[in-house]
């Protein structure tokens, strides 16, 4: 029973080792914007109370990350850096705004610009569905639902790796002597102290026991 629960405790550990460094490298290698990629956003721009314009997963804006294609500046900006599937909400003040010699979005120059929901749908052919964690997006409730779970399983291996070792391989995972804080070799039967060799050699030095319970290597 005692070598099954070891096994139990040591599978567990590397289970939810395994499962979060999975979780970690799928979430390091999502693509990221740069300047001359094409993409594909969605967005709800609002100015003023005023919706502006709205780009959907199925009706997107697409183009190459150029100034000129994705203006005004605040938005070319805040998308750049941004991973794939990721998701947020951008305010472009009116410095970084549209220009009023802008032929279609002139009339709200000046305006602090809203922009709800900004996600990035593809990167250069690589699309949001395509994310190896199955598809969940970053930013979403089961993105966040996921890691949370993952982080609760690599929590709870690390404390039956602490906990397995120390109940039963204390001198690999070093029991220090109660007295001179050497590494201990057993456990006073009586009052449960752990000793080396040489501070037990005449018995317990507190409740005087000469009944050492030797640690298993």
């Amino acid at each position: 029973m005692r070598k099954t629960f070891r096994l139990l405790y040591f599978l567990i550990f590397f289970l939810g080792l395994t499962i979060v460094n999975l979780s970690i490298n799928n979430s390091a290698a999502l693509p990221v914007v740069e300047t001359n990629d094409l993409i594909s956003i969605g967005y709800r721009l609002t100015a003023s109370a005023t919706l502006v314009e709205v780009y959907t997963e199925e009706e997107p804006l697409k183009g190459r990350v150029v100034e000129d294609v994705f203006k005004p500046i605040g938005l070319y900006n805040g998308i750049l850096g941004m991973e794939l599937g990721e998701l947020k909400d951008l305010i472009v003040p009116p410095d970084e705004g549209f220009s009023e010699y802008d032929p279609q979005y002139g009339a709200y120059a000046g305006l602090t610009l809203y922009y709800s929901g900004l996600i990035i749908y593809e990167i250069n052919g690589f699309h949001v569905t395509e994310i190896g964690n199955g598809g969940l997006r970053p930013g979403s409730f089961g993105f966040y639902f996921l890691r949370v779970v993952l982080g609760i399983v690599g929590a709870t291996a690390f404390v039956f790796m602490i906990y397995g070792g120390y109940k039963f391989y204390p001198r690999i995972f070093g029991k220090r002597c109660a007295v001179c804080k050497t590494l201990a070799i057993g456990t006073c039967k009586n009052c449960g102290r752990v000793f080396c060799e040489r501070c037990y050699s005449n018995g317990c030095p507190y409740c005087k026991s000469r009944t050492l319970i030797r640690f298993k290597s």
